[in-house]
């Protein structure tokens, strides 16, 4: 496994914590249905992440994203 695995995997772990945390606030689920959707989604996510990342879309996607950190970081969160 490559080094750039890693950083897409983290990427992807990142933004999935991001929506089951979004979800969990949003429709106040319990721990068991959590854990479930937590396991459904890693699934799906996971299949997709797969076959997304054998095609040449998948450097365009984490170029856009890395772009879109770096504006971040140094542009808007800086005039905070």
């Amino acid at each position: 496994m490559e080094i750039q695995n890693f950083l897409s995997i983290a990427i992807i772990g990142a933004g999935l914590a991001m929506v089951i945390q979004f979800i969990k606030n949003h429709y106040g689920l319990d721990t068991n249905k959590t854990k479930a959707m937590t396991l459904a989604l890693a699934i799906v996510i996971g299949a997709g992440y797969y076959f997304l990342s054998q095609t040449i879309w998948w450097q365009t996607i984490l170029g856009v994203l890395a772009s879109a950190s770096t504006v971040w970081a140094l542009l808007i969160k800086g005039n905070n």
